[in-house]
């Protein structure tokens, strides 16, 4: 597929379902907004729903019907961010807050307000007006936030280690996967920023993968 291909894809997909896509931002930034800002049970359950509710039907609708050409790597690793989420909301073991180190605290700012506005300003701004390119609630920009998030409560390793560390192992994949693959074969540059937010994930879970051990 060639890169105009790709843009229709997204062309299609975003004037189909504008109302649910525009709807469900609004309530995913606002969740965002109350988990950093007032962080408890329930803002974290909310959140969690939201992002799985978002990588399920990313894995259910847009992979299978729209990305067909990724339809098989995409739909997996979409349901398996999904469900994970799914089963951490009832679970509560990912506690999400701003942290309060500082480098920490600014990184995930800088990285929640790129995932759920400037990712797609950015795209327009490169020549993908809309609809031709992601909006905020697209798999990419969705893993982007998922990754700040998620690595604002490192300490999960220590009483949940291995379905955390397999949530964040499928979403720094993709960020790598896509965030390699948009680029270079589609010329969608914006997403070399998922790439590098892997990178960050990849870092935070090697940085506390051994202080996090469980002692025996």
């Amino acid at each position: 597929m060639e890169s105009e291909g790709f843009y229709q894809i997204f062309a299609s997909y975003n004037t189909t379902y504008l109302p649910v896509l525009g709807i469900f931002w609004f309530l995913l930034l606002i969740s965002t907004v109350l988990v950093l800002v007032r962080p408890n049970r329930r803002t974290n359950t909310l959140i969690k729903v939201l992002l799985a509710v978002g990588f399920l039907w990313s894995g259910i609708v847009f992979f299978p019907f729209y990305m067909t050409m990724i339809a098989v790597p995409g739909a997996i690793t979409s349901l398996g961010v999904g469900i994970l989420f799914a089963i951490d909301a009832l679970r509560n073991r990912i506690a999400i807050h701003l942290p309060k180190q500082s480098w920490l605290r600014y990184v995930t700012i800088i990285l929640v307000v790129w995932a759920l506005g400037l990712y797609t300003l950015t795209g327009y701004s490169l020549g993908h007006p809309y609809p031709q390119g992601p909006l905020p609630v697209a798999p990419c920009p969705m893993t982007i936030l998922s990754i700040a998030l998620i690595s604002t409560s490192m300490d999960t390793l220590q009483k949940d280690r291995w379905p955390f560390t397999l949530l964040f192992v499928l979403l720094i994949c993709w960020g790598f996967f896509s965030g390699l693959g948009a680029p270079f074969l589609y010329e969608f540059y914006t997403d070399l920023t998922l790439f590098l937010t892997g990178l960050y994930g990849l870092y935070m879970l090697a940085r506390h993968w051994k202080v996090a051990v469980p002692a025996r």
